[in-house]
């Protein structure tokens, strides 16, 4: 937070960049807020590219990913209740500015239940150490250290180093990061579920230097060679596709 030091709030320019900063939630009107443990988020950012992890008291684990246009931070999550276990996908529009006492701080909207919600976070000192993932709470199928690579596409040719995933999972929240020869790098956070795997991502694109955002709703099976294939129905920045993805030995 020293960057509310350098000069009054009104006469300082939002961050261009907010990685590796953390927030903390300070009121919600869609929950009560804990003083003693409120939920903690952190930021990383690439261009307009948006990704991080939160956790909390109500909130075991979470990931989400993003795009920033201006000072509006467009996200798209997936995290584990605390209460009951339950794994939960959403979305949260966030505006980047200072409050009056010169801290910045995320105005965030979102809907919780049908219902428009506000919430507000302002920056803290980064935490020391985050709390290890458990991996007695990892779900099956076992998704967690597994790689895939992209085989086909309607949304591009597959070349002979195709695009390739890492994913990790937890608490059957699942998240990823993927690089190949059409985008240099892109994230991606989700929930699976009755064999259906729902995915958020975002990703940079090479021959546009454009950020796209996208969702997903994934098969998940198991072929011949015991190998795991990913058949994939996405929507990229309002544009329909379908993939499929197989697992590496």
């Amino acid at each position: 937070m020293s960057d509310a030091s350098v000069a009054p709030a009104e006469a300082q320019p939002v961050p261009e960049s907010i990685n590796d900063r953390e927030f903390v939630l300070v009121s919600s009107s869609g929950s009560a807020v804990s003083t003693e443990s409120p939920t903690r988020f952190r930021y990383h950012q690439d261009g307009h590219m948006i990704w991080g992890q939160y956790y909390g008291d109500t909130v075991s684990v979470g990931r989400f990913v993003g795009r920033r246009s201006g000072n509006v931070v467009s996200i798209s999550f997936a995290h584990r209740l605390v209460s009951g276990g339950e794994v939960v996908l959403g979305h949260a529009e966030s505006t980047i500015q200072w409050n009056a006492e010169g801290t910045l701080e995320l105005y965030e909207t979102f809907d919780k239940d049908g219902q428009p919600q506000v919430s507000i976070c302002v920056e803290a000192d980064r935490c020391a150490a985050w709390p290890e993932l458990d991996p007695a709470l990892r779900t099956q199928p076992q998704l967690d250290g597994t790689t895939f690579i992209l085989e086909e596409s309607s949304a591009s040719t597959v070349a002979v180093e195709p695009t390739r995933f890492e994913f990790s999972e937890n608490s059957g929240v699942l998240w990823g990061f993927y690089y190949g020869d059409t985008v240099t790098s892109g994230h991606c956070v989700g929930r699976y579920r009755d064999g259906v795997l729902d995915e958020f991502f975002v990703h940079h694109v090479i021959a546009s230097d454009a950020t796209l955002l996208g969702d997903s709703s994934t098969t998940l099976g198991l072929r011949a060679d015991g190998r795991f294939e990913l058949v994939e129905e996405f929507v990229l920045d309002g544009v329909p596709g379908k993939s499929v993805c197989v697992q590496t030995v």
